[in-house]
């Protein structure tokens, strides 16, 4: 471990040798120029009983020690030698060689601060001698980029690291010689450009090769090109989305293309004008230049040609994807879903709105971070022609960035990436300004009160009782009305939770674990959206954190248990009717007592055991038990086989009343459990066609409300005659059960049905004034969106009210098959 010098005049005086951070300790008429930052970041200053720094160590490390090692995650700090030299090392750990020093006051580590990657080498003290080093922590760069010194040295530093790091990667697929390199690096620049900057424009010169290294990037034609390909259409496929006969006329591109090839052999213009989505880092060289080096031009050429986007029209025009897939890739680059490293999705089709990712997200940390609202895309599963669509819920749950906007802001560092990669809080730290939560663009921050509140009041036995059977709708996290006091929480993949301790093999989350349909998945964008992989290079990608496993929802270990399940269901019914045709009933088997009836009875109790086992994992939320979906699969099968074989268990006699009773709950039972799984496969497929956007039940109720007041207003406001005319004309037609039908058995979306009511009522109108029809088609709208708003509540209704008939039914079997098994057992006693 180093040893920490905490003299803060020592401090100063290494703050004062070293160049680039010298300036903060300037004096102007006696007095530090920058004393407020001073103060905050060699001394720490205390904020409403919260401390605030200091940002700044001064650590001696011993000969041999390690300062960074290459890998670990190290965008929280950067580090400036002071006193003596450290030594650079980069390679595999077993062949780690020496490759450069970096001398007293250097800095060193700003791109793992900066790019929030893993650092790329090994720095660490020399073999016969001790370094001094400053390690500045992150809070303290928006304090040092006042400096001018230390701003212009950062970015010249961290463009020029940019570019030797790209460039080296260039060289490992082009063995360029250190010659050619040196060359490479003489003729070209690393810039970092911000969102929507144009890098090049249609009719421009194409007079420099660009490489993207990091970003996304939007190509549009020329204008008469757009006007020959898109035949007077959106070029984005809007209203033909669908199309797969209509090709893009807009293109998306990510990391590792390259604009400009075709123009290191011959003069040209860009035929398209490239905008970038988002901050990017791109490697420019110039042309004019790399043409005066025609060894270097050809290897360049070579390297370059598999990476190439074309900047001839015809050729660029044939690689452009179907108007679907380029509408896909838009909407994840522009809600930025891309740049996340372990990205949660819910499929909608899957979804079947139980609120259990909710309450394991409760109950793992005592504050669901998980909220059923977010960002909604639509997208083709495939790239295949005609692909189905997929409809996808991403939460407002913590994205884990590549580059996270949240780290920016905190004065103290609280909030950072942590060593396996997921961004996180320590609790510690955190003083509850709150900037983290309004830097987040994706709201996946909350502030809560950082002591808990007293217990709550207990629920009673009917609320107990609702939560048990999962009738009552998972609250919404309670509105925060303190202001002080506050402590941010967001995701943080479980880690440090009793789900993952320590030595775990794999990375387990309570959302993904307790989903019983497997809706909900942590996956890496990049390997899950074939949209997104199909356009993002491999040669620069660098590592990603925190990375998910999953690659789609299509899971294999559910059609695994879907093939045993049905396999052993259907074998064991075949076996049981074989039994019963060859031995019947009575028949002894085994001494004089044991026949197919007690057999059977012993499978079916068996397969009914086997079945309450899912109840009892679903309130498992703490520790590994397996994932909720195998369960509910195992459920289901067990419960058709051990209803089954206590069918025929049963015989073709009814028995006493008792037996009577028994055997009509194992057919109500059996029936209501297929019902819900009929109702589980078809209400979310429902909801996802005749939806917009996903809508919490919660939403949908108090939307209703909402509708039902302003078609109240608009009657009010109508003359007598007309609200008459209302009632008879729209609200009988409009909230009429075959209207309601209507909603789930067509593909309407809500404008063209309210539409196709209007145009259906607009001769009917024609008696009334212009004043008159204004209220009379607005009441149309107002009552069209509200059944549609009531068809999607009762789909939502329909997914849980199956199961409190099915809970009490079942309970009611289980009552009377212990009354029936002590029946049994006491007549074979006697």
């Amino acid at each position: 471990m180093p040893q920490e010098n905490t003299k803060r005049r020592e401090v100063l005086a290494a703050i004062e040798s070293v160049g680039a951070i010298a300036d903060l300790t300037a004096k102007r008429d006696g007095h530090y120029e920058y004393e407020l930052d001073l103060e905050v970041i060699v001394y720490g200053r205390n904020y409403s009983g919260k401390q605030v720094g200091p940002y700044v160590r001064l650590l001696t490390f011993a000969p041999g020690e390690d300062i960074v090692r290459e890998g670990d995650w190290g965008g929280n700090a950067f580090y400036i030698v002071v006193a003596g030299r450290a030594d650079v090392y980069a390679g595999a750990p077993q062949g780690q060689a020496k490759v450069a020093e970096i001398p007293a006051g250097v800095q060193f580590g700003e791109m793992s601060v900066l790019a929030g990657t893993q650092r790329n080498a090994t720095v660490r003290a020399p073999k016969d001698r001790p370094v001094q080093v400053l390690e500045v922590q992150r809070p303290a760069l928006r304090l040092l980029r006042k400096l001018p010194t230390f701003g212009q040295a950062l970015d010249a530093t961290y463009r020029k690291h940019g570019r030797s790091n790209l460039i080296q990667e260039i060289a490992k697929i082009t063995d360029l010689s250190g010659e050619a390199i040196s060359q490479l690096e003489s003729i070209s620049k690393f810039r970092v450009y911000a969102k929507n900057h144009a890098l090049f424009r249609a009719g421009e010169l194409a007079n420099r090769l660009y490489v993207l290294k990091s970003g996304w990037a939007r190509l549009t034609p020329k204008t008469q090109l757009l006007n020959i390909e898109s035949g007077g259409e959106d070029g984005n496929g809007r209203g033909v989305t669908r199309n797969w006969n209509k090709k893009s006329v807009e293109t998306y591109v990510g990391p590792s293309h390259c604009f400009g090839v075709d123009a290191i052999t011959r003069d040209g213009e860009w035929e398209y004008t490239c905008t970038l989505m988002e901050r990017s880092e791109v490697l420019e060289v110039s042309i004019s230049k790399l043409r005066q080096q025609p060894e270097l031009r050809e290897t360049l050429l070579l390297a370059f040609s598999g990476m190439a986007v074309p900047t001839e029209a015809k050729a660029w025009l044939q690689s452009r994807e179907p108007a679907p897939v380029a509408k896909a890739q838009e909407e994840l680059i522009e809600t930025g879903l891309v740049d996340a490293t372990n990205l949660l999705v819910m499929d909608m089709d899957l979804c079947v709105r139980c609120g259990n990712c909710s309450m394991a997200c409760h109950q793992i940390h005592g504050q669901s971070r998980l909220v059923r609202r977010g960002i909604h895309v639509n997208r083709p599963v495939t790239l295949k022609k005609n692909s189905n669509y997929q409809s996808l819920l991403a939460p407002a749950v913590c994205l884990h960035c590549k580059d996270p906007e949240c780290l920016t802001g905190c004065p103290t560092g609280a909030i950072a990436r942590f060593p396996d990669g997921q961004v996180d809080i320590d609790y510690k730290t955190c003083i509850g300004c709150a900037d983290c939560a309004t830097q987040c663009p994706y709201e996946a921050i909350s502030m809560i009160p950082r002591k808990a509140r007293e217990g709550d009041k207990a629920k009673g036995s009917n609320g107990k009782l609702k939560t048990l059977l999962r009738l009552a709708s998972d609250p919404l996290p309670p509105a925060v009305e303190q202001t002080d006091d506050l402590l941010a929480v967001k995701c943080n993949l479980c880690a440090g939770t009793s789900l993952n301790p320590k030595g775990a093999k794999r990375q387990s989350y309570s959302c993904e674990e307790s989903c019983p349909t497997g809706a909900l998945l942590r996956i890496d964008p990049s390997s899950y959206f074939a949209e997104i992989k199909n356009i993002e290079g491999l040669i620069f990608k660098g590592p990603t954190q925190a990375i998910a496993r999953h690659t789609s929802h299509k899971d294999a270990g559910k059609r695994f248990m879907h093939a045993i399940g049905i396999i052993i269901t259907l074998a064991s019914i075949a076996l049981t009717v074989l039994g019963l045709l060859d031995y019947g009933l009575e028949t002894p088997l085994l001494g004089s007592w044991f026949d197919m009836r007690w057999l059977t009875g012993i499978v079916g109790f068996t397969g009914i055991v086997g079945v309450m086992a899912y109840p009892v994992r679903k309130q498992i939320y703490k520790r590994r038990a397996g994932p909720l979906r195998y369960w509910l699969l195992s459920h289901s099968y067990l419960g058709v086989i051990g209803g089954s074989v206590l069918l025929l268990h049963g015989g073709v006699q009814s028995g006493g009343a008792l037996t009577t009773a028994l055997m009509v709950s194992f057919d109500l039972v059996i029936l209501t459990g297929l019902f819900g799984i009929l109702v589980y496969y078809v209400a979310p497929r429902m909801l996802t066609r005749i939806e917009g956007q996903p809508l919490l039940i919660e939403d949908l109720l108090a939307r209703r409300e909402e509708l039902r007041e302003e078609l109240g207003a608009t009657m009010a406001a109508a003359s007598p005659e007309a609200a008459k005319f209302i009632r008879k004309r729209v609200l009988k037609r409009c909230l009429s059960l075959r209207f309601l039908l209507r909603q789930y058995l067509r593909r309407e979306s809500l404008d063209q049905l309210v539409g196709a009511v209007g145009g259906a009522l607009k001769p009917a109108a024609k008696s009334l004034s212009a004043y008159e029809q204004g209220n009379f088609f607005s009441a149309i709208e107002k009552a069209v969106t509200m059944r549609r708003v009531d068809a999607l509540i009762y789909l939502h209704q329909s997914l849980k009210l199956w199961l409190a008939p099915h809970v009490i039914l079942t309970s009611l079997m289980l009552a009377l098959m212990i009354v029936h098994i002590i029946q049994v057992i006491y007549f074979l006693a006697r």
